[in-house]
């Protein structure tokens, strides 16, 4: 699959808006800090002062933007097996993926989370790194993200190896926008509405050490990945064209009222329904949010990013980058900033512009190294 500029800036610009996401996190309304079990808060930095409509940005993002990120990140499987082969695009993957995780889960994650543990009650028995490594702490912070699409390419490339013609028989293309809108909300809610309804919620499962991943959108992700590799198994020009995402306007509205009733019910503010009938409600809500958002900004990206801009290919060939080295800058910012006499507002913005800054620096720094192999 040729070089695509709308779907290369739009994976950029979700990136941008991860890194907004985790540095809201510490002036949410909802955000709490637990001084006993670091690990199970909310962030790894929870601010005193708070501002609502962070609650909203920090809630949507969080609806969208990695079932978006797994579906470009499948997009490209089907056109890099046929290149590559399955033993060249598993090696590919594993030095591409594998080597970041790594470098992220014994460097970088500490470095991003000790700034927490020194705000904890268990600061006074030292031992940082020995209780990190060996505890439930070690997370693998935004790198896994990372090893679960590792995780997805194996499955796809291990399945390809046993059944040829499965990229053949994954393909799909759609033929209109209504057709795309269906599909793709009928596969969001059969991979949402089923866990949530008859599998107890658990935000996170941990597989080993670090090994860790969302286990009520498990599924969710898997769906999306695999919508990305049908789509990029077919004609993708076509499926994703400004003809079938010309409904993005609409799409937006449908997306944005999907959050309001995901965040009415969620919040509480109107009485509470019984609880079968409440996931019925919030599981489909977030279907139509998660949906329709992903949808109306893939046809934004075709709307406008349409030319080459040298700023922006600098930025999208360092986005890669930037997810991995920004949380410790953003959780840094964030501590540094407690003890700051400053609006909620302000300190958002600080850590935001300053952590996508540093870590696009960075990016760019290594990329001049041998580093660039892998990033």
């Amino acid at each position: 699959m040729k070089r695509d500029i709308a779907i290369d800036y739009l994976r950029s610009s979700v990136i941008v808006a991860v890194v907004a996401h985790h540095a809201a996190l510490a002036y949410t309304t909802f955000s709490h800090y637990d001084p006993v079990h670091y690990e199970r808060s909310t962030a790894p930095i929870v601010d005193t002062v708070r501002f609502f409509p962070l609650d909203v940005l920090a809630g949507w993002i969080d609806i969208f933007s990695m079932s978006l990120m797994f579906f470009i990140s499948g997009l490209f499987v089907s056109p890099s097996l046929a290149r590559k082969g399955v033993s060249r695009f598993l090696a590919g993957r594993a030095k591409r993926l594998g080597i970041p995780f790594i470098v992220s889960i014994t460097l970088l994650s500490p470095i991003a989370f000790y700034p927490s543990w020194l705000l904890s009650d268990i600061v006074i028995e030292g031992g940082f790194l020995s209780l990190f490594f060996t505890n439930d702490v070690w997370s693998p912070g935004p790198a896994w993200f990372i090893s679960v699409l590792l995780m997805f390419c194996i499955i796809v490339a291990i399945a390809c190896r046993f059944i040829p013609k499965l990229m053949k028989r994954l393909s799909w293309s759609a033929e209109s926008a209504g057709g795309l809108a269906v599909v793709v909300l009928a596969v969001n809610m059969l991979a949402t509405i089923p866990v949530h309804l008859f599998i107890a919620h658990r935000d996170w499962f941990r597989l080993a050490g670090p090994l860790h991943f969302p286990a009520s959108r498990f599924l969710l992700y898997l769906s999306w990945f695999l919508l990305g590799v049908a789509l990029g198994s077919g004609t993708p020009e076509r499926s994703l064209s400004r003809e079938n995402l010309r409904s993005w306007p609409l799409w937006l509205i449908i997306g944005t009222l999907g959050y309001a009733v995901h965040a009415i019910f969620l919040r509480k503010y109107l009485a509470a329904p019984p609880s079968w009938t409440l996931k019925l409600i919030l599981s489909t809500a977030f279907s139509f949010c998660c949906s329709f958002t992903c949808l109306a900004a893939l046809g934004l990206a075709r709307s406008f990013f349409r030319k080459n801009r040298s700023l922006a290919d600098h930025f999208s060939n360092n986005a890669y980058g930037i997810y991995i080295f920004h949380y410790g800058f953003v959780t840094w910012l964030q501590f540094g900033l407690l003890a700051q006499p400053m609006p909620a507002l302000v300190k958002f913005l600080i850590t935001f512009s300053a952590a996508l800054t540093a870590s696009w620096f960075l990016s760019a720094l290594l990329h001049k190294t041998s580093a660039k192999r892998v990033l």
